[in-house]
């Protein structure tokens, strides 16, 4: 009588369910794939389905994700390579859910991250962006916070503030309302996505809850091109700031901060990528590599 009841609870749970969309832009990672899709379909939440989009891959990638599609809640779009923004922009059109997440090819959903989350949309239909906490594959907590006092999410990224780098939802409804990403920017995309939805006036959550894992190796994008990285998010906060004295203002103020760590790094880029040979970051030494550099810096 208890299975009964279990399963019937189970139907009516299922059927209130909001279906989110978790996309997975991907580029030669042949060798981290599979942990990605797999970490979806073991969600406790049932109501998702994984879109793919692959950005020209030249391994195996491809062959792999193949290899998981019996699922048919598994979707792959193949597309000549364009880059990151256009892959990601491509998934957004091509989702099928109201909500959105958006998941790295080589890092990890935990196990609640949907069930965590979709509730809060469910139950707000003007919550258009939600972010939450992640770890990485060290045991070291993501920067992930709460926007500043008295800031709203928009005014919050262009004076600055920018700490949802890991895990973001998103409604397509209010992205669709706004003028789209610029593809013509190679990088900084989720800041982008965040700038769009927020301009549109919509509600914003930040659930201090780990949701992902994110994988530390040597191949990461983020090691490859960071002072790229960052000069486009700077080129994307001066976009949506332009036009507006009160927004350049605050561009203005968070730029000069910001390259006074730019300045900082730069100068302590020597002393890390001495420790970084010693040290990776994506070995438990790591943590012992961000002690000694937050000692040469002054942190605390």
């Amino acid at each position: 009588m208890l299975n009964v009841l279990e399963c019937l609870l189970k139907i009516l749970w299922d059927g209130c369910c909001m279906h989110v969309t978790v996309m997975i832009p991907v580029y030669n990672r042949e060798r981290f794939i599979a942990d990605a899709i797999d970490s979806v379909i073991a969600q406790d939440y049932s109501d998702w389905d994984i879109l793919v989009v692959d950005d020209g891959s030249a391994d195996r990638t491809v062959d792999v994700v193949k290899s998981r599609m019996s699922d048919d809640r598994i979707t792959l779009i193949q597309m000549k390579h364009g880059g990151i923004v256009t892959a990601v922009a491509t998934g957004i059109e091509h989702a099928r859910g109201p909500v959105i997440t958006r998941l790295d090819s080589d890092d990890k959903l935990m196990p609640s991250a949907l069930s965590t989350v979709m509730p809060s949309f469910e139950k707000n239909p003007r919550l258009g962006y939600a972010w939450t906490n992640h770890v990485n594959s060290t045991g070291e907590k993501g920067p992930c916070d709460f926007l500043p006092d008295g800031q709203r999410l928009f005014e919050a990224i262009i004076s600055g503030w920018w700490k949802v780098t890991h895990e973001q939802f998103f409604r397509k409804e209010f992205y669709l309302r706004s003028v789209g990403l610029d593809t013509s920017i190679k990088y900084a995309e989720d800041m982008q996505i965040a700038l769009l939805i927020g301009k549109t006036g919509c509600d914003t959550l930040h659930l201090p809850i780990i949701t992902y894992w994110y994988r530390m190796h040597p191949d990461q994008i983020s090691r490859e091109d960071y002072y790229k990285m960052l000069q486009d998010a700077s080129l994307v906060r001066r976009k949506f700031s332009n036009g507006s004295e009160a927004l350049e203002e605050l561009y203005l103020v968070g730029l000069e901060k910001e390259r006074d760590r730019i300045a900082k790094e730069k100068i302590m880029r020597p002393f890390g990528s001495i420790i970084n040979k010693a040290l990776p970051d994506y070995t438990k030494r790591g943590k012992i590599k961000r002690k000694v550099l937050n000692l040469l810096r002054g942190s605390s």
